[in-house]
């Protein structure tokens, strides 16, 4: 990741309805929750959705962090509230921002994820392998198999879901994915006593939607920020 700061606020290109990550600026551990821009006035504030579970000892004045993804960019400001509105809807209105820091998100960065996929059959549909998701990038993932499934250049159809905590749901992603490389090792069973062959595919996704783009993009930042505390 690059850290870039002296950010204009015209460079994160938010529009009107995007996800925004708010935490209390002043927690050592801070609750990440989320919200929705509503609109703002350049130079005098910004206005968000409060978020649906409410903020517990947000008022006017208290401090806040605002995070948001824009392309493979994260920007992170900080904010203070003017305006707790409660009618007719519940809205925060939030001092704009002075100082923005952005932080280029690598598309070759891999986190670790070991989640179980489906490996699609392209000539019928019902039938499909699992698998393992060892790690996982903006373009691409590592899936592990105890059979091969293809070359280099072979083309599979994978599903699998990630966590989006903007909705607390899991999102399930489907999507062509192009073999870019196959490696071999021996794996064991966790008590030790069994050794088996492990074929590591390295694989390029093809046609993720913008909706995926974005859940993917959160799935990862978030991870190497666990991983960073």
């Amino acid at each position: 990741m690059t850290k870039k700061t002296n950010i204009e606020f015209e460079d994160m290109n938010l529009q009107v309805g995007v996800r925004l990550q708010i935490m209390p600026a002043e927690s050592a551990s801070p609750v990440v929750q989320y919200s929705t821009l509503i609109g703002f006035v350049a130079d005098e504030y910004l206005l968000l959705k409060t978020p649906q579970e409410g903020i517990q000892g947000v008022k006017d004045g208290s401090a806040l962090m605002i995070r948001v993804f824009s392309g493979v960019s994260v920007y992170t400001f900080a904010s203070k509230v003017l305006h707790v509105q409660q009618k007719p809807f519940a809205a925060l209105y939030l001092s704009f921002p002075k100082e923005i820091q952005k932080v280029g998100l690598r598309k070759a960065v891999r986190v670790k994820a070991d989640l179980p996929v489906k490996i699609k059959s392209g000539s019928d549909p019902a039938a499909f392998k699992m698998a393992t998701l060892s790690d996982i990038s903006l373009t691409g993932a590592l899936v592990s198999t105890a059979r091969p499934l293809g070359g280099a250049g072979d083309s599979i159809q994978i599903e699998f879901s990630l966590r989006d905590e903007s909705t607390h749901s899991d999102v399930t992603i489907s999507t062509a994915a192009s073999i870019r490389s196959v490696q071999q090792s021996a794996g064991s069973t966790a008590d030790g006593m069994s050794f088996h062959t492990v074929y590591s595919h390295g694989i390029n996704f093809q046609d993720l939607n913008a909706a995926d783009q974005t859940v993917l993009q959160n799935f990862v930042y978030q991870t190497l920020l666990i991983h960073r505390s």
